[in-house]
């Protein structure tokens, strides 16, 4: 992901609108591209768009798990570029191995799970399908 991108979500991750103007100073970048960002980033749900405020928010159902949890620990940093990303879904009562690890739905319910993967890190988020 670009570091541009990345700062953008990060800034938006917090779950409140945010006034254009600032993300806009906050990455630097020229209004017209951060506009079609926008533009692309409302098209696909990722971000909400309130034209009467001029305020962004990021769709929760979007969240991701490298934007909550930046580090392992202090001197560990993720390195998104040579991570594996995965999403799978478990259905009910079944097991699924990722790497020796051994991952079992043991709910009545199919399991969505966001994977990402890299020499040093393993990260899962799960969500529950309706």
């Amino acid at each position: 992901m670009s570091a541009k991108l990345e700062k953008l979500l990060s800034h938006l991750n917090d779950n409140v609108w945010h006034n254009v103007d600032e993300i806009l100073n906050a990455l630097e970048i020229p209004q017209n591209k951060f506009q079609k960002i926008i533009k692309l980033l409302t098209e696909t749900d990722i971000v909400y768009y309130n034209s009467a405020t001029n305020q962004i928010k990021l769709n929760q159902d979007w969240k991701m798990p490298f934007l909550t949890h930046k580090e392992t620990n202090p001197e560990t940093p993720i390195q998104h570029e040579n991570a594996a990303v995965a999403t799978v879904i478990i259905p009910p009562q079944k097991t699924l191995i990722i790497q020796c690890t051994r991952i079992t739905n043991l709910t009545d319910t199919s399991l969505e799970l966001e994977i990402r993967i890299d020499k040093k890190l393993s990260e899962i988020a799960i969500t529950k399908l309706q």
